[in-house]
């Protein structure tokens, strides 16, 4: 390959690189279309400055997009300047929102805001992206809503601060068995997009405890999260499909949406259970 057609092919695929990129601010962040994760980034990314809280994986870029897009509705992002450089890309960017949704424990204050911030991106041979680097954009965004205390020095310490939430559901009669059919479909084909669903609306763990409770059946709901209630109120609101269709199904078992049940009266429950996994699984 000569020197001419070697400087083509690094041009051509920084040229890629600086697209998908575009792509993360134009079609995932400012226009919440999380379909975007699984086509333009590695399943082991790698975020060095997520949100507070978030978990590893590409889960962890939902989750921090996720709680953005929820406290800043109206969030937006413009690229200001764009390079590249072998298999990184360099930008500098402009954030504008309105804090209109509660965000990392803050409730909405209704206070627009604007911060720059410099980020670098290292993407894989195959075009998807593998690392992200935040510089200035996390502690600029802090400060401007006064969360320093939630900037990266404090991130384990946020981490620690979980509590659990819990509700008595009980079901009508003869309803145990769509229950468990559903459990077992929550553990099986939709697994993945339950634990994506979750995972979005900071809940660490959820458990569904189908047991006997004088003479009716009776289902107990418990979740773990930095702000249950919070949690609760991001699931019984959400659009996402998965969401919808989950609480629809639920409430034709249960007669009512847990979700909303825990978002109207969560109530701290002092209690360790089992994960996720193993309780959808085992339960009832």
């Amino acid at each position: 390959m000569s020197i001419q057609e070697t400087e083509r092919t690094a041009r051509s695929v920084e040229e890629r690189n600086k697209k998908t990129i575009r792509r993360v601010f134009d079609a995932f962040v400012n226009q919440g279309d999380f379909s975007v994760v699984d086509e333009i980034y590695s399943p082991h990314m790698v975020d060095h400055q997520p949100l507070p809280g978030a978990p590893e994986g590409l889960e962890g870029v939902r989750y921090t997009i996720a709680g953005l897009r929820e406290g800043f509705p109206d969030l937006h992002v413009t690229i200001e300047d764009m390079s590249a450089h072998g298999d990184h890309v360099v930008i500098h960017n402009t954030w504008r929102g309105t804090h209109l949704g509660d965000f990392l424990g803050a409730p909405p204050t209704g206070q627009a805001i604007e911060f720059t911030g410099v980020v670098v991106w290292r993407l894989l041979a195959d075009g998807l992206i593998a690392e992200r680097w935040g510089i200035g954009v996390e502690s600029n965004m802090l400060a401007v809503l006064g969360l320093r205390r939630l900037a990266p020095a404090a991130r384990n310490a946020a981490r620690r601060t979980v509590t659990s939430a819990g509700a008595l559901l009980p079901l009508p009669p003869g309803a145990a068995g769509a229950w468990r059919a559903l459990q077992t479909e929550l553990a099986g084909k939709r697994l993945r997009a339950y634990e994506a669903s979750r995972r979005r609306a900071g809940i660490l763990q959820e458990s569904f405890a189908l047991q006997p409770l004088g003479g009716q059946d009776v289902l107990v709901h418990r979740i773990e999260a930095r702000d249950p209630q919070g949690a609760a109120r991001r699931l019984a609101a959400s659009a996402d499909p998965f969401d919808s269709w989950l609480r629809q199904e639920a409430a034709a078992v249960l007669g009512t949406d847990p979700w909303t049940h825990l978002a109207a009266d969560a109530a701290p429950a002092g209690h360790t259970w089992m994960s996720v996994t193993s309780e959808l699984t085992t339960a009832g």
